[in-house]
């Protein structure tokens, strides 16, 4: 066995061991349920934070413990109950965006997006940078933040080749593309993870936020965030050139890209819809798969290459809110942080600022999962708490560590730490501040 292997193990056996400590050691005002549940918390945390094993792999064990646990300690619960988290109305919709993403992927419309705006945002590095961020972010409205940042990052390459190695403007038009693509996911329900999160764990409560309803906060939040955004860069890294020399691709239009197109369209279209048509948005969620599976758009391999990690992913983490909510786990934090009876300003403060700080160390699909049970337990007026955990999660982009989208901009060798974290830290501060305004119309 490898050093590293050790390693990983030896943190695996502790992991579990302080995961069983805690599920049996007796804690005042907690039940058994509660108590096998924090267990299951403990190393839910531990392994998502730690990532010592894949963080999909935390989420199916979350999903098995959870029913194999509580339901002999919680009269009337059933196994099969915690299996509706890998089959929810969120996860089907999540599944037919990973579809619609990976049609566009694969006949490049994503590239024709691309050539189409920067074919027309002229030479002024301001104009490109924009023309580069407005992409980006509308990419990632529908397309994994990650696989968007990685395709703009091909493109920005060749334009900083442009450049003189001295002129900090190459670093602008890197670190825009991360930021652009976690801005841009926020403004729709299929953008990012911890949109879909918090909208299970409300529809789990009778509360439903449809496709448009969602955009219309998130859309105006998206965009002010990147236009602010795209204001610090130019004045954190000013061109060094008056005029940048594009090289751009050009993609033919084959039959097959109009029924992607068309189908893209068509599906938008009905989302932002769903609630004057009254159809789920999960619903419309099957025609990207039925349509592109069945015209051979996609084959079985890229069928097999759809994120599934990430849906199970997701189902642990509401698997695992469903168990804190069945065993008064959730009840109980609240109590520990003496927000029990608090005023709603004072939770939505609290957990957005917990969100902030946990999702710029760790996943941001995993402080969600882990803070949105624990504000749900709030009771009362629970939407603009959850959606806040949800906008503040997003706009965590401090590290390279904090998003993978960071992280793959990071990896180019262009940008430093410092550059990333300064910049981030007042689009940070900006979404904590703008996120308040928009909770109102949730109040």
């Amino acid at each position: 066995m490898l050093k590293n292997d050790r390693k990983r193990f030896l943190l695996l056996l502790v992991i579990i061991l302080v995961s069983l400590l805690v599920s049996f050691i007796p804690i005042k005002g907690l039940s058994l349920a509660g108590r096998r549940t924090l267990g299951i918390f403990v190393f839910a945390m531990f392994g998502w934070i730690t990532e010592v094993v894949p963080l999909y792999v935390v989420s199916m064990i979350v999903v098995a413990l959870s029913a194999l646990v509580l339901p002999p300690v919680v009269e009337g619960l059933k196994y099969s109950y915690f299996y509706r988290a890998l089959s929810s109305s969120t996860i089907v919709l999540f599944a037919g965006g990973f579809f619609l993403a990976s049609g566009m992927q694969k006949y490049k419309v994503d590239s024709i997006l691309t050539n189409f705006v920067l074919s027309r945002t002229g030479t002024k590095p301001g104009s490109v940078l924009f023309g580069m961020m407005l992409t980006t972010a509308f990419l990632s409205m529908w397309m994994s933040n990650t696989a968007t940042t990685a395709l703009m990052i091909t493109v920005a390459l060749p334009v900083i080749k442009y450049l003189s190695e001295d002129d900090p403007f190459r670093t602008g038009l890197i670190l825009a593309i991360p930021f652009a693509a976690n801005v841009g996911g926020i403004a729709t329900p299929i953008g990012t993870p911890p949109n879909a999160i918090a909208l299970q764990m409300l529809n789990a409560k009778g509360i439903t936020i449809s496709f448009g309803r969602w955009m219309s906060w998130g859309l105006p939040f998206s965009l002010i965030l990147l236009l602010f955004a795209w204001f610090l860069l130019l004045q954190f890294f000013r061109p060094g050139t008056e005029k940048i020399k594009l090289d751009i691709e050009r993609v033919k239009i084959t039959g097959r890209h109009v029924l992607v197109i068309v189908t893209f369209i068509v599906t938008a279209t009905l989302w932002l819809l769903s609630s004057v048509l009254k159809i789920s948005s999960s619903l419309i969620a099957f025609i990207p798969p039925v349509v592109f599976l069945s015209t051979g758009i996609l084959n079985r391999e890229d069928f097999k290459s759809i994120g599934w990690d990430v849906l199970i992913l997701i189902g642990g983490g509401i698997c695992l809110g469903m168990a804190m909510q069945k065993s008064g786990l959730s009840s109980w934090f609240l109590q520990v942080l003496h927000l029990k009876g608090a005023s709603l300003i004072l939770i939505i403060l609290v957990f957005g600022l917990l969100t902030y700080i946990a999702a710029n160390f760790m996943s941001h699909t995993a402080a969600t999962n882990l803070l949105v049970p624990i504000a749900i337990a709030a009771g009362g007026n629970i939407t603009p708490v959850v959606v806040y955990i949800a906008l503040m999660a997003s706009v965590a982009m401090v590290l390279p560590v904090s998003t993978p989208p960071n992280a793959i901009a990071y990896s180019s060798g262009l940008i430093k730490t410092k550059d990333m974290a300064r910049v981030g830290v007042i689009i940070g501060i900006l979404g904590l501040i703008l996120g308040l305004p928009i909770l109102l119309l949730l109040m």
